[in-house]
């Protein structure tokens, strides 16, 4: 009989731990023999940088040939949903548009809208045979595995701001070559709420306003909660809301109100519940949203929206070292001038000038009191979203961080002298100028009830003082020192005496 070959167990000899202790209450844990960076790799593909095995042609997505090929392309996200297993994601240059299903073996991604995404590919396949349904500029698609597939990877881009990477990549599609080119399909917001929407090439161009706390909603036909966050837009025709619903909602993050530009193509619009029956717009499958985009009316309507922030804004801060305070209040060459005299230096002055000077005007209205009871004594912006108080301080309702209130500019109504009026809730304050004005010579002459103090004690102040205060600056007269600024376009007032 053969003798049977010998296992791998009978050339070893059994290890006994010394002493006899037990090994499986020893503090060393040998662990599985991978480091912590190769755990990393393997769990997290996208936090490693790519560094390909083979050569890949940089390539539009408007010259992408179907088949299998090797291509690196770079784009900007404009539309994405997830699904269990996969992002779908549409990634669009300025040229065209295509789709990416990107598969994932954990929950660890995080696509932005607007975001540069560099993608390198094997195989690109045509629109119906990718079954992506219809999808404006969009023909083709390719599928990506990062980690599963040394060959395909993906790559979502942080780039600084106003750098050479941040603005490459904003054209919108369809756009054209020459200069000048309008884009076809765009309408005013206010066009698109009345009717516009049901054109299915539809376009809009609008600016945040707002974006709205995170809340969760009640969805009665599939009995779940949906995270949604409402982001206020507005054009200078109307005004609306975008809704973001789940996975879009890190995308507002980073937007900015009254400075950040949405290119909505194709959005979806639906009519609340509520009593006035307003159109609210959504992101739809088919919908693009090119942020920032860099064009002829994206730039009309970014000069179009600071000219509107700086007459809706609530307040504007006071552009200190602009003056020389000491020399606009005493210096030797100092001009009075009257409103209309103020008004015609101002028009004929070149763009980037500035001076200073005096005004002798009159209190003609004052709102002390109507803000107090309002509880709008102070304020300030957060979120795009006025903050009111009648005390220094305020949280704000979208991002629970507590702001520093200051005085609000309309507690002053109209000033006037011989030869015009100007509104006061227009003009811009500096704080020692408040201090002089509200505690200047009119309210020392309150029967002792104020003393010289700065407008941030206000609060403390009780109703009876603040009327009587009020009622001594009502038709006093007082010599502002002011200074102008075209870059500002606000008068200033630096300083006040009685």
């Amino acid at each position: 009989m053969a003798t049977p070959f010998p296992s791998i167990q009978s050339f070893y000899s059994r290890e006994v731990a010394s002493g006899g202790a037990d090994r499986s209450s020893s503090p060393i844990n040998p662990g599985d023999g991978f480091t912590p960076s190769e755990v990393e790799a393997a769990l997290n593909p996208l936090s490693r940088p790519f560094r390909p095995s083979r050569h890949y042609d940089a390539c539009l997505i408007a010259e992408l040939q179907t088949g299998m090929h090797n291509y690196r392309i770079t784009g900007r996200l404009v539309n994405f949903s997830s699904a269990v297993g996969y992002y779908f994601l549409v990634l669009s240059d300025g040229t065209a548009a295509m789709a990416i299903k990107m598969y994932y073996s954990f929950s660890g991604y995080q696509p932005l809208l607007g975001q540069r995404i560099t993608v390198w590919a094997t195989a690109i396949s045509a629109g119906n045979q990718a079954e992506i349904g219809h999808i404006p500029f969009c023909s083709i698609a390719t599928t990506i595995y990062p980690g599963r597939n040394g060959a395909t990877h993906i790559e979502f881009h942080v780039d600084e701001a106003d750098s050479e990477e941040d603005l490459s990549l904003r054209s919108p599609l369809d756009i054209g070559t020459r200069p000048g080119d309008h884009l076809p399909g765009l309408m005013t917001l206010k066009s698109l709420l009345c009717g516009g929407y049901e054109i299915g090439a539809a376009k809009v161009l609008v600016c945040v306003r707002s974006i709205g706390p995170r809340r969760s909603v009640a969805s009665r036909k599939r009995e779940a909660q949906y995270n949604l966050v409402e982001v206020g837009i507005y054009d200078d025709t109307a005004s609306s809301v975008l809704k973001l619903w789940q996975e879009k909602i890190p995308s507002a993050k980073s937007w900015v109100p009254n400075q950040t530009i949405l290119l909505i193509s194709q959005p979806s619009c639906s009519l609340n519940e509520g009593s006035n029956r307003r159109a609210e717009i959504g992101l739809g499958y088919s919908s693009m949203v090119d942020v920032n985009p860099e064009y002829l009316e994206a730039k009309w309507l970014r000069h179009k929206i600071q000219d509107m922030a700086k007459k809706e804004s609530v307040i504007v801060p006071f552009p200190d070292d602009t003056w020389d305070l000491q020399l606009a209040m005493y210096g030797p060459n100092i001009t009075l001038y009257t409103l209309a005299e103020l008004e015609d230096q101002v028009r004929n002055q070149d763009v980037s000038s500035k001076f200073s000077g005096k005004l002798s005007v009159i209190v003609f209205e004052m709102n002390l009191m109507d803000n107090w009871r309002k509880a709008t004594t102070y304020c300030t912006e957060c979120c795009g979203i006025p903050l009111y108080a009648n005390k220094m301080t305020a949280v704000c309702k979208n991002c629970d961080s507590q702001r520093d209130l200051s005085l609000n500019p309309r507690l002053l109504g109209a000033l006037l002298d011989e030869s015009g009026m100007i509104s006061g809730n227009k003009l811009v304050w500096k704080d020692d100028a408040w201090t002089q004005f509200l505690f200047g010579a009119p309210a020392q002459q309150c029967g002792g009830n104020i003393v010289a103090q700065s407008w941030k004690d206000m609060s403390v102040l009780g109703t009876n003082v603040l009327r009587d205060l009020e009622a001594h600056l009502l038709y006093s007269r007082a010599t502002l020192t002011f200074g102008w600024t075209s870059e500002l376009g606000r008068l200033c007032i630096l300083g006040v005496e009685w």
